[in-house]
């Protein structure tokens, strides 16, 4: 029996929604920690349009691959169909799976090289074309039998596709956005007139352990340094969490994770974040407020606080993109950011990296080796809004994506502490980075072999922190240019990264001080003196501290606290300051019972994590590296900060009960 083109075409429909069917409900299972259903189905409808619409292109691809094979056979002189070799390539990847699988059963982590991969591939293949030789006169039949089988498999995928389409279409370009019903938007004009002008400047990734301005070893902020010595430099300020979503939330609500409750990258909403939160606060007493977030995963449209600024161009327009791969900024990306970002919630499903479709677009795409996000474009986009006359009093909040990994730095800051050319790509990096995951959260550990890769990653960190530097110097040059009077600057990150305690780059449940210690400096109007301020601060307590060098006063919500009476020369009442990760939890009204929370007191810090109820004490005077671990040999002051940790975490789930 001869397949036919629409036959074909029936048959890659069904096995590409097959797959996509097994994800959807594997990632409901990760999805329901921070989404909705009705959040969820949108996204999963988007994910089914664009994979059925990659399935009509790779079953003509793979129709015309097969028939011009079969052209080719024929003139070689052998009777090969297209039944044979779509049988043959059946086999070819079942085998393939099966060998994938047990390797993976067997030797998860054992790394394949590529004679032995090489000789996988011909006993594969050999394999197939024996089992598709021996069954060759049965091929057509069964084809044949398997399209009349899927002929209700098919029609049911397919109304489920129809239905698709007008699901995104509402929730795309019908479903009006929902708008803040609040005091932020009624600004009150005649407050503001007189207040100070602020630029908080957030560093992606940038931890305040490497930076000369902080004491490293390499002079990786040489202008930072300079620019600092007449400012305020918080030599103790401490993130509110490990990666980026929770802390832009923390450091735009002023309050701690279990108190906002997002806890996820592609998390819900803080509590509250259309009323309580720093921009609306400004906004409500006279600031036009702007935002240039280049990484989505900390967009004002992911915090829920759009409509506090007057203006937030789309994260997508901050980059270059040079390639298809991937979900961070390539092309493919920027394009369906644009059409669904602001919409749909897994707009991207499809290019995620555990789905099968970002292998194939890894394998075809240009391998990157400068970034593709340079902090010009955002720190120019701002410029050229002050250039048009922009309102004041401002806020502008400018989050620039470097020294965020992949570490990729352009001439002449490639080699600058390295001159390797080794993992000098998007791609080798990134596989490194999830190498690093895999045996970190199995064993606890990276092998010794990977340590020199990590050196070396480090490395590439500094260098990336030095290009970065150079970046905030030309940004701060072209402002200066424009005599911007009674302004204040902010410069700080959201988190750090980590190339110790075999953990590598951020996330996760460690909470070490690469991660968590962070640069905060502040810059008043016409200051001509610096100054260390060295007790512990928080991440939470910037916002309190821009409204009150603002002249507004602090609302009781913020967890944070102001930080102006130190910065003008009084003692600093020292209490407990905390970070955590909560990403093991569910968002939004359910108790917390998993993760990790790190608790400072004085000289001290405690991790502890929630389920395997193990607690690590330091001496960070001390030990500033936190290498050992005291928490047995100083038993009372261990379970003194245990008990700080476990009586506030009570209180939040408590908050958290009463709150459904």
């Amino acid at each position: 029996m001869k397949v036919s083109f629409g036959q074909f075409c029936r048959l890659i429909f069904v096995v590409f929604s097959l797959y996509l069917l097994g994800d959807i409900f594997a990632r409901w299972d990760g999805a329901g920690y921070y989404a909705s259903f009705a959040e969820f189905l949108p996204s999963a409808a988007l994910a089914a349009i664009l994979w059925s619409i990659v399935s009509v292109f790779a079953a003509a691809l793979l129709w015309a691959l097969f028939r011009s094979a079969e052209r080719i056979c024929r003139l070689a002189g052998m009777e090969i169909e297209t039944e044979h070799l779509l049988f043959y390539a059946f086999f070819f990847l079942v085998c393939g799976a099966l060998v994938w699988k047990i390797k993976k059963l067997i030797w998860p982590y054992v790394q394949t090289t590529i004679p032995v991969k090489l000789a996988i591939f011909i006993l594969v293949s050999g394999a197939s074309a024996i089992t598709t030789w021996l069954f060759r006169g049965k091929a057509g039949r069964w084809l044949g039998i398997v399209n009349e089988r899927i002929a209700p498999i098919v029609w049911i995928f397919g109304i489920c596709l129809v239905i698709a389409v007008p699901v995104v279409a509402y929730n795309a370009w019908f479903k009006a956005p929902s708008r803040d019903a609040s005091p932020a938007n009624q600004r009150n004009l005649s407050s503001g007139q007189k207040r100070p002008n602020i630029i908080l400047v957030t560093f992606d990734a940038l931890t305040a352990r490497n930076m000369s301005v902080y004491g490293y070893r390499r002079d990786t902020t040489p202008f930072i340094s300079r620019w600092s010595e007449n400012a305020t430099v918080f030599n103790r300020a401490e993130a509110a969490s490990n990666f980026t979503t929770p802390s832009a939330a923390s450091l735009m609500t002023g309050k701690r994770l279990w108190t906002h409750q997002t806890y996820h990258i592609e998390g819900m909403k803080p509590v509250r974040s259309n009323i309580e939160s720093l921009p609306s606060i400004l906004k409500n007493n006279g600031y036009f407020n702007t935002a240039f977030v280049v990484n989505p995963f900390a967009s004002v449209r992911v915090l829920g606080m759009s409509d506090s600024f007057d203006t937030a161009p789309l994260t997508s327009e901050f980059g270059e993109p040079a390639s298809l791969f991937g979900w961070k900024f390539g092309v493919i990306d920027v394009m369906l950011y644009r059409a669904f970002g602001d919409r749909i919630r897994l707009h991207n499903w499809i290019l995620k990296n555990e789905f099968i479709f970002s292998g194939f677009l890894n394998l075809i795409s240009r391998n990157v080796s400068q970034t593709e996000v340079p902090p010009s474009k955002a720190f120019n986009s701002f410029l050229n809004l002050v250039d048009d006359n922009l309102p004041t009093p401002f806020f502008a909040w400018i989050h620039i994506f470097p020294p965020h990994d992949p570490y990729l730095p352009p001439d002449p800051f490639r080699g600058k502490y390295n001159p390797s050319s080794k993992l000098r790509t998007y791609k080798n990096q990134e596989k490194l980075i999830e190498e690093s995951y895999k045996y970190l959260f199995q064993h606890q550990r990276l092998p010794a072999g990977m340590r020199p890769s990590v050196d070396l990653m480090r490395d590439y960190y500094d260098e990336f922190i030095a290009y970065a530097d150079k970046e905030f110097e030309d940004f701060i040059r072209e402002l200066n240019k424009r005599k911007i009077e009674n302004t204040i600057i902010v410069l700080t990150a959201d988190h750090g990264d980590s190339f110790e305690h075999d953990y590598l780059t951020h996330g996760g449940p460690f909470m070490y001080e690469q991660v968590t210690h962070i640069p905060l400096i502040i810059k008043e109007p016409g200051q001509m003196t610096g100054q260390k301020i060295t007790p512990l601060v928080e991440q939470i307590d910037i916002p309190a501290t821009i409204l009150e060098l603002a002249d507004i006063s602090v609302p009781s919500w913020m967890e944070g606290r102001s930080l102006v009476p130190v910065m003008r020369g009084d003692t600093l009442l020292q209490r407990p300051a905390f970070s955590m990760n909560f990403e093991m939890n569910r968002s939004r009204g359910h108790q917390i019972t998993k993760g990790s929370i790190a608790l400072w007191s004085g000289d001290y810090k405690l991790i502890h994590y929630l389920e395997k109820d193990e607690s690590l004490l330091f001496n960070i005077k001390q030990d500033p590296d936190e290498l050992n671990n005291i928490f047995d040999k100083e038993a009372e002051k261990g379970r003194q900060m245990l008990n700080i940790i476990m009586s506030n975490l009570k209180q939040a789930n408590e908050i958290i009960r009463n709150s459904q």
